[in-house]
């Protein structure tokens, strides 16, 4: 397993022939960043609109429901098989002139880079069979933040996407997705910059160590955040 560094030519169009040969790496179990895939000034956008929008709408799923609407919830403690602590978003996006729709424009993009690496063809519409990608967005509070070790089946995601929305140094001082594999551990931490997307094996064993645990817990704009995209 080795962690690899990826300079795409973006330009707004997805490179489908480049984005094979990363799939070929991420798939023999490597992590390749993707570097600059969205400017930093885009990511702190998505951010501050997240928050704006958090203030105006109280915690709305905290009893853990299926809901067909935007919905957030703080984990403490949570009755999971995971431990972790974080905040999490769920979106369903319907019309364009949802508030947070320069976040679903990043999503859409996201889906896309993902269809090129696997050749799958699900998107944010739940199809036929149920399936539809779900964006997501996660703050891991500075305090200790945290995701513990947890592994996913191959089939169907095949790929994942973590997508960076704050800066190491800035938004916080440590904790970063870790990788494990055979013995060997890996943390992307300091190639995995704002902006940049980070790929994985979805089989691959990994988790979010605990972010700046030697400060108070603060909820808000410090910590980690990033967006992800799963297949459900």
């Amino acid at each position: 397993m080795k962690l690899l560094e990826r300079h795409l030519d973006w330009g707004g169009k997805i490179p489908v022939a480049e984005l094979k040969a990363v799939s070929a790496d991420v798939m023999a179990s490597n992590i390749v960043v993707l570097k600059q895939v969205f400017p930093e000034a885009v990511m702190d956008r998505c951010k501050a609109t997240l928050l704006a929008w958090q203030a105006g709408h109280p915690e709305s799923n905290p009893e853990r429901l299926q809901v067909n609407a935007h919905w957030w919830r703080r984990d403490i403690n949570p009755p999971s098989k995971t431990k972790h602590l974080f905040e999490t978003f769920c979106f369903v996006f319907k019309d364009e002139e949802d508030a947070l729709s320069e976040i679903a424009t990043v999503f859409e993009n996201m889906g896309a880079i993902w269809r090129a690496l696997t050749g799958r063809t699900e998107t944010m519409v739940v199809d036929a069979g149920g399936k539809a990608l779900r964006p997501q967005a996660i703050h891991y509070p500075r305090g200790g933040g945290f995701f513990d070790w947890h592994v996913h089946e191959l089939a169907p995601q095949g790929i994942g996407l973590i997508l960076g929305l704050s800066k190491d140094g800035r938004d916080f001082e440590s904790g970063g997705t870790l990788f494990r594999e055979d013995g060997q551990e890996l943390d992307s931490v300091k190639a995995h910059d704002i902006g940049d997307i980070c790929l994985f094996r979805y089989d691959v064993d990994h988790s979010v160590g605990a972010v700046d645990g030697n400060y108070p817990l603060e909820w808000g704009g410090t910590g980690r955040w990033t967006m992800v995209l799963p297949l459900m």
